[in-house]
């Protein structure tokens, strides 16, 4: 399966070789498709025909424009920090379509109200009534049945700048629906600062509003219950992770460690269950193991059948954008 995966990516990429460009042509009718779908859903709403309803608090939307790997988590996490410390009451409100980012939320902000519900305005109301007098709406650009004082979007530079939706490509939508955008931050794990300044080049071309920039870089290392670590040192270590962009992860972690580092992936939002875990102890071998955040709130079940694991924090810094960013937001509250 991760074989399919790394194969769909690049044709999603446009580096698939030969057969990828016929796998990529022979999804063109279904992508025409697609498009008509969106073009025809947002003019609805553009048109007033379809209707967006009103919150009763203010609704900050974080989202992208692509399938996964944009770092949306952490930067909903930031946000929910931010306007905690603005001396808002902040809650997070998810579809809950991974159990692992509402554990991830929980454990960074624990007094925070973390809210699940398929319906969104319904989310914000209970959202509401548990205190909260602001909603931070996780992945919901997309969703314009419930109208939001803010619209954050995601852009990964590692995603690169080829416009092809779905399924053709990782795109739900181009970067001409950045045009609804009241910010769009472009975002870098493995990128560098010059390839995330040519998608905000791009991005700038399209999207009126304010273009900022951050990073994800390696933090520090936790064990699987969150305790701090030196590291794992030089010794050969196998990457497990079950994210959107499981390279990528591979990448930072050889960046960080002096070891070699091999990767064992699974599908983004996997639910781990013993047979995964067996799975895993025999291909690390006896070697350490290293895995993300995302994955590590579902494997402490099964800690003691791993070996050894690390769990690699990330920290977010901002290249460029950080106080026009938080002026948006003070702003939107303040006019609220």
């Amino acid at each position: 399966m991760s074989g399919a995966r790394e194969w769909l990516r690049g044709i999603w990429s446009g580096r698939a070789g030969f057969w990828g460009a016929v796998a990529s042509a022979a999804l063109a009718p279904l992508e025409l498709t697609y498009r008509g779908a969106v073009n025809a859903r947002n003019w609805g709403y553009d048109a007033g025909v379809l209707p967006a309803e009103e919150a009763c608090i203010p609704v900050i939307s974080i989202g992208n424009v692509a399938v996964g790997g944009t770092g949306k988590t952490p930067f909903s996490g930031w946000l929910v920090a931010h306007l905690k410390e603005m001396g808002r009451r902040p809650a997070l409100v998810t579809r809950g379509y991974g159990s692992d980012e509402v554990l991830l939320h929980e454990a960074w902000e624990p007094e925070a109200v973390v809210i699940v519900d398929a319906r969104r305005r319904r989310g914000v109301s209970r959202a509401r009534e548990r205190g909260a007098d602001v909603a931070v709406l996780d992945d919901a650009f997309q969703h314009r049945a419930l109208r939001r004082q803010a619209d954050i979007v995601l852009v990964a530079a590692e995603h690169g700048s080829r416009q092809a939706l779905l399924p053709r490509g990782r795109l739900r939508e181009t970067f001409r629906a950045l045009r609804r955008a009241d910010a769009v931050v472009v975002t870098r794990k493995t990128a560098s600062r010059q390839e995330a300044d040519r998608i905000g080049e791009a991005v700038r071309s399209v999207a009126p509003g304010v273009v900022a920039q951050v990073r994800f870089k390696a933090a520090s290392w936790v064990d699987l219950e969150g305790r701090a670590l030196s590291g794992p040192g030089k010794g050969d270590l196998l990457a497990v992770a079950g994210v959107a962009e499981p390279g990528l992860f591979t990448e930072m972690l050889r960046e960080s460690t002096a070891g070699r580092v091999t990767s064992l992936g699974f599908a983004d939002h996997h639910r781990f269950r013993s047979a995964d875990i067996e799975r895993i102890a025999e291909h690390a071998g006896g070697r350490s193991i290293v895995t993300t955040e995302k994955d590590a709130v579902k494997l402490r079940d099964f800690a003691e059948m791993l070996p050894a694991t690390y769990v690699l924090r990330l920290a977010l810094a901002w290249d460029r954008g950080y106080e026009e960013v938080t002026a948006l937001i003070a702003s939107v509250l303040e006019n609220r």
